[in-house]
């Protein structure tokens, strides 16, 4: 991604960074930040730092304002990490998780049955080189008991917005499957 400071090399041409793609990482988080904020039931949102620049946004999590629908964890919290890519596809992820919030005593109403103790809730979608055989992303389940399952996936647009968007429409639904399998497991 170029830079627009109208920093210059030493001959004079533009410096280019992220493989002289016309966007970077920075200014991709801040559009994804801008736009978890607007969500109902985001209760914030903050950057986590990297060297240079953020590497990904993390937002805590209202669920049933979030989702539209009665949900049995009390909060979640949602990170969105985007790598863009000066070929090929942008490497990403937007990855839920559930934890039981120390800072929030609970109550028995908010134990989620489907869940072990302490256990953190995980799914999302990844974009990466890791899992070629399943096609350019896929979504992955995180178990309990530590297995887990991933299904390919292939999203309609490379937009980074566009993906988020997708992916926050589908949330509500790949929830409610991944619940309903730990359900039936247990």
């Amino acid at each position: 991604m170029s830079r627009d400071t109208g920093d210059r090399g030493r001959t004079g041409e533009r410096i280019s960074f992220d493989g002289g793609q016309s966007r970077t990482r920075k200014t991709i988080l801040a559009q994804v930040n801008e736009r978890l904020k607007r969500e109902p039931g985001v209760e914030y949102t903050r950057f986590v730092p990297g060297r240079i620049a953020p590497t990904s946004v993390v937002a805590a999590i209202e669920p049933t304002p979030f989702l539209g629908e009665t949900y049995p964890a009390p909060h979640a919290t949602l990170e969105v990490w985007w790598a863009p890519k000066s070929t090929g596809r942008d490497h990403a992820m937007i990855q839920w998780y559930e934890t039981l919030d120390e800072a929030h005593p609970s109550t028995d109403s908010d134990v989620d049955p489907t869940i072990t103790s302490h256990y953190t809730l995980a799914c999302g979608w990844h974009q990466d080189d890791h899992h070629d055989e399943l096609g350019p992303a896929h979504f992955q389940e995180e178990y309990p008991d530590g297995r887990t399952k991933r299904y390919g996936i292939q999203f309609d647009d490379v937009t980074p917005l566009w993906i988020v968007s997708r992916c926050l429409a589908e949330l509500p639904d790949r929830l409610a499957r991944f619940r309903n399998r730990l359900a039936s497991e247990g």
